[in-house]
C-alpha cells in the first residue's frame, strides 16, 4: 500500500468514526456542531471526508460526543498523524531534487510571510550557485544542475515586494564548511548582498550569544499555517495550529538572540576574513618533505 493510500484510508476512518460517535450520541449535526463550537456545514464536511479537522477540532468533538477515553486518545493521535505528512528523502531524490525545489517554491509562492531558521546550512533562498552544488554533491551532475536552475527560478520570489522574508541562522551554519574556503567566503559575501532588500530581514545568532533554547533541527514557517522540517531521512509538513504556534514561539525566542544591521555586517565581515585567511593558507605550496 502506498503512502497516499494509507493517508486516504486513515482520513476516511477518522471521518467515519466521528460520524459514528455522533450517531451513537443521538445528536443532530446542528446540535453536535454547536456543542463543539463550529458551524454545521463544517461538521458535515468533516464527517463526509471533505475537510480534515484540526487536532483541536477532534479533541472538542470526542469530548462533546461522549467518546470513551481510549477512543478519544486513538482519534486524537490519528488526527495528529494525518497533520504530519512524511515525505521520504529517497522519494524526493527519485523524483528529482529539482522537483523538490519546485514543490517548495509552490508553498513559498502562496505565503505572504516566510520565516526560516537553519542550524548548519544556509537557507536555500540565500545560497550561491556554488554552495547549492556543494549541498547536492551526492546526486548526479544532470540532476544537480537541474536543481540549481530550479532554485534560481524559485529565488525570484524574493523580488516580490508583497512578500516578507525573515532568515535566522546559527553562526555555525556559516562556519560549516561544505566546500573550499573560497566557496564559503563567497557564500558569506552573497548573504551580505541581500541585507539591503526592503522585504528581507536576516539575522544570525552568534555562538557567543548563549542561546537558552534547545533546538533539534532547522525549520521553515509559511505564514502561520505550515511548518516544514528537513531531517536526515526525510522531510515533514506540519499544519496543526498548536504545533505551528510552538514553532512560531521558538522562532521569536531565537530572533531575540540574533544580531542584525551593522552588527550583522561586522559579524559577516569577520567570518569572511576568517575564510580569506584559510584561502591564503590553501594557496601556500607545501614545503619539502
Amino acid at each position: 500500500m502506498t503512502a497516499p493510500e494509507r493517508f486516504r484510508l486513515a482520513r476516511e476512518r477518522l471521518s467515519r468514526e466521528l460520524r459514528r460517535l455522533r450517531s451513537d450520541a443521538e445528536l443532530t449535526g446542528t446540535a453536535a456542531a454547536r456543542a463543539a463550537g463550529m458551524s454545521q456545514s463544517k461538521l458535515s464536511k468533516i464527517e463526509n471526508g471533505m475537510l480534515l479537522p484540526s487536532v483541536a477540532d477532534v479533541e472538542r468533538l470526542v469530548v462533546e460526543l461522549g467518546a470513551a477515553e481510549e477512543v478519544r486518545a486513538e482519534l486524537v493521535a490519528l488526527a495528529k498523524a494525518l497533520h504530519t505528512e512524511t515525505d521520504s528523502r529517497r522519494v524526493v531524490l527519485h523524483r528529482g531534487a529539482h522537483r523538490h525545489q519546485q514543490a517548495v517554491g509552490r508553498i513559498e509562492a502562496k505565503a505572504t510571510a516566510s520565516r526560516f531558521f537553519l542550524l548548519n546550512l544556509v537557507p536555500a533562498l540565500l545560497r550561491s550557485e556554488a554552495y547549492q552544488r556543494a549541498v547536492l554533491a551526492l546526486v548526479s551532475e544532470d540532476e544537480r544542475e537541474a536543481a540549481v536552475a530550479a532554485l534560481a527560478a524559485r529565488r525570484s520570489v524574493l523580488d516580490d515586494p508583497g512578500k516578507q522574508f525573515v532568515f535566522l541562522l546559527a553562526e555555525g551554519a556559516l562556519r560549516w564548511r561544505l566546500g573550499s574556503a573560497q566557496l564559503m567566503r563567497e557564500q558569506v559575501e552573497h548573504i551580505a548582498g541581500h541585507l539591503d532588500r526592503p522585504n528581507v530581514r536576516i539575522g544570525v545568532v552568534p555562538w557567543a550569544a548563549g542561546a537558552d533554547a534547545v533546538v533539534l533541527h532547522g525549520f521553515h514557517i509559511y505564514d502561520e499555517r505550515v511548518v516544514t522540517v528537513s531531517l536526515h531521512t526525510g522531510s515533514a509538513t506540519i499544519t496543526d495550529p498548536v504545533d505551528v504556534r510552538e514553532y512560531l514561539n521558538l522562532f521569536e525566542k531565537l530572533a531575540c538572540r540574533a544580531v542584525y544591521g551593522d552588527q550583522l555586517r561586522e559579524l559577516l565581515a569577520g567570518i569572511a576574513a576568517d575564510y580569506a585567511s584559510l584561502v591564503r593558507t590553501d594557496l601556500v605550496p607545501p614545503g619539502p618533505a
